[in-house]
């Protein structure tokens, strides 16, 4: 019997999703960095197996929208808890649970769905992440519970069977190579934007978006690729580029060994920056960046 199916990860920002899913794909996929609300759009992650295809789909933080793109980043994890056959809610072992954690609770408790609690970091603080998963365990409606370290892999694969327990029979929707549905230029543009989220400090990254506007082959050794990163104002521009230059270039050096990594060939990465006016309230400008 094959089984299959489309598994949720939940949970506030910079909670561990994207790096849980890196994991079970054992390679990267999602970017990652310590700031919060560094996903933005759900992006699937397909593990197939012998007998069982996940369909795995990370998910932006769970917060209080404040902006259009906020709004759009709550609307992809809204349509992912309704469309999928199970969900992984993820806390951290050391913090107590705060608003998000509780906005997501609340939200999953009107599921009628299969909920596995997983507590990730548990190799920070192994008594508070039992006692916290005890206490959750009796307090709502999860089906099951598991305690992992994403970042080490302890745990994961306990937490990987409950999973395929609980899929049902289904068809094998990818092919079995395939890891993802998004191309190519997502993860230029992904990865360019992880490099901006390392290198600049405050508001800069959260006021980035990444475009890539042009990937072309020079020759058979040589890969010409174009990303426009976007703020919202002038002065960002300024800092974001640096004296000299010095910023962007530390981003573009950065991200062309990680792109060269992700397409195993030489790359020209050209990045050009640009302004678009206060983009994150403006729904025209979220629906040119792909975020619409």
């Amino acid at each position: 019997m094959f089984k299959s199916g489309y598994i949720g990860i939940i949970g506030k920002p910079n909670v561990g999703k994207s790096t849980l899913l890196n994991h079970f794909l054992g390679q990267k996929l999602a970017i990652v960095s310590e700031k919060p609300q560094t996903t933005r759009t759900r992006i699937l992650g397909i593990l197939t197996g012998k007998e069982y295809q996940i369909i795995f789909i990370d998910t932006p933080g769970v917060h209080s929208p404040k902006d259009r793109l906020h709004a759009f980043m709550q609307s992809q994890i809204d349509e992912t808890v309704a469309e999928v056959d199970l969900l992984l809610f993820m806390i951290e072992a050391n913090r107590a649970l705060n608003a998000e954690d509780q906005l997501a609770v609340s939200m999953l408790q009107k599921q009628n769905k299969p909920i596995i609690l997983v507590v990730n970091k548990i190799d920070l603080d192994i008594k508070r992440g039992e006692d916290l998963n005890q206490q959750l365990m009796k307090q709502y409606r999860f089906h099951d519970s598991v305690s992992i370290s994403a970042l080490n892999g302890f745990g994961c694969q306990e937490l990987l069977d409950k999973i395929i327990s609980y899929l049902s029979e289904g068809p094998q929707y990818f092919p079995e190579d395939t890891i993802t549905d998004r191309n190519e230029r997502f993860f230029i543009a992904e990865l360019v934007r992880e490099q901006v989220y390392h290198v600049t400090q405050q508001e800069i990254p959260y006021s980035v978006a990444v475009v890539t506007e042009e990937v072309k082959e020079r020759s058979p050794e040589l890969t010409y690729i174009k990303a426009i990163v976007y703020v919202e104002r002038d002065s960002q521009k300024k800092i974001l580029i640096g004296s000299n230059g010095k910023k962007l270039k530390e981003i573009g050096l950065n991200a062309r060994k990680k792109v060269e990594q992700l397409m195993q060939k030489k790359v020209y990465l050209d990045l050009w920056v640009k302004v678009k006016k206060n983009w994150r309230k403006d729904p025209n400008a979220l629906k040119q960046l792909g975020l619409k």
